[in-house]
């Protein structure tokens, strides 16, 4: 259930051993068109260096197609960036980074999927027979299947439908910053960096931007606001918020040629549904993607994790009611690391702590990879999902961490045009 990444990334393994039939409520064509299915998909989107290699292994070849359809490669570490306390140091990693629009990844994806994929298709429940589900219930009739997988995202029923059977899941968890976007895409002005952002930083710092070239020569550039503070729809609101940032996007921009209405979105909550925790869990089902746990889309999580979900497929073959609750165990693991980064930086947000012991420390690494190109390659690696969050803890880099802990001034703008160090 469900035509999106996670739902396709999920058919693209078990179609190696399974006839698959991908069922998808939106419409869809063979070009890279935003649909409605995926309202954040009008935005920027960053393919972290993990998801972008676990997409090679899963489709080999693809990166060159990206690049081949107009998406920009470029290094991990080169970024441009502005932190609360200044641009954040630069320097290459060998890390390959594309920069796309989400309609050109899904579309790509779509192409290279062997299952068969039913459009128009809405799905208005689960088929159980014998404590197990034997399929799903359409508008149009049913579908029968050994196994079910939930990949429909945010907007999944399965706690509904699993209640309407008499199973009881656990409220699920929600951290809200209050996060909404609002983008418009503009033709690239010459130099223009690939990636070019400020980031919100809790608590007085709720306002940011990210910037980034995509296929078409052009720049989507998405403007951020924590907290309610929301970039408006009208263009002489959204310029003004652009004028408000201290990064100079609105001279960078002064001879682009705005090429899309401003788009909004604000569905920008973190959840996390614990069905690993049900006890009467039934056979034939797994949830996995943002069905499960749906990250708050500014950190790039999703489609990573996605694919280090649908690999769990090919190492996990009992979908008994024991065997699908383990593999929901599987599915709550892999997400636990990346739950813990966005979570916590979102809580910053709303928590009087501050996102506890987590927040502090990450606070401490905001003057640290303004300042040293080392530690800011340790923290580009686990931030794009190549090194574990426990790097960040190693007692050797804590000396050295410490004498960038202590509060600078305020950095300045830079000038349009001009590099970071």
């Amino acid at each position: 259930m469900g035509g999106g990444i996670a739902g396709l990334l999920a058919a693209r393994v078990l179609s190696e051993s399974h006839d698959v039939v991908v069922l998808e409520r939106d419409k869809l064509t063979d070009e890279p068109e935003h649909r409605a299915g995926v309202p954040q998909g009008r935005h920027t989107h960053g393919l972290l260096v993990r998801g972008g290699e676990l997409l090679e292994e899963l489709f080999p070849g693809l990166r060159d197609e990206l690049v081949a359809e107009g998406a920009v490669l470029a290094d991990a570490g080169d970024m441009q960036i502005l932190n609360r306390l200044g641009w954040l140091a630069t320097t290459h990693m060998g890390m390959p980074l594309l920069s796309l629009s989400r309609p050109l990844l899904e579309t790509c994806i779509r192409r290279r999927v062997t299952a068969e994929i039913v459009d128009g298709v809405h799905v208005t429940g689960l088929s159980l027979r014998g404590g197990a589900v034997d399929g799903v219930l359409t508008r149009d009739g049913r579908v029968d299947a050994d196994l079910v997988v939930d990949a429909s995202g945010r907007s999944s029923k399965l706690a509904a439908w699993l209640a309407e059977a008499g199973i009881t899941t656990p409220a699920p968890e929600v951290v809200d910053s209050g996060t909404g976007y609002a983008t418009r895409i503009y033709t690239a002005p010459k130099d223009f960096p690939v990636v070019y952002a400020e980031s919100l930083s809790a608590p007085d710092l709720p306002r940011g931007v990210a910037a980034m070239r995509v296929e078409g020569d052009r720049i989507m550039v998405t403007a951020q606001g924590a907290v309610g503070d929301h970039p408006p729809r009208d263009l002489d609101g959204y310029q003004e918020f652009l004028d408000s940032l201290r990064v100079p996007i609105s001279e960078m921009l002064a001879g682009a040629e705005p090429l899309t209405p401003v788009y909004l979105f604000a569905r920008t909550a973190s959840r996390r549904n614990a069905f690993e925790d049900v006890a009467n869990w039934p056979g034939g089902l797994v949830a996995v993607g943002d069905a499960v746990c749906a990250f708050n889309p500014v950190y790039g999580q999703g489609i990573t994790v996605a694919a280090m979900e649908a690999l769990l497929f090919r190492r996990h073959k009992d979908f008994s009611a024991r065997g699908c609750r383990a593999f929901q165990r599987k599915i709550a693991k892999a997400s636990k690391g990346p739950w813990a980064m966005s979570s916590n930086a979102d809580r910053s947000w709303v928590e009087t702590r501050r996102g506890g012991l987590l927040g502090w420390y990450l606070k401490k690494w905001q003057a640290g990879i303004v300042h040293d190109p080392d530690l800011f390659r340790r923290f580009v690696r686990v931030v794009h999902m190549v090194a574990t969050p426990a790097t960040l803890l190693n007692p050797v880099v804590f000396r050295r961490l410490a004498k960038y802990s202590r509060p600078g001034p305020r950095p300045e703008r830079r000038p349009a045009g001009s590099n970071p160090r």
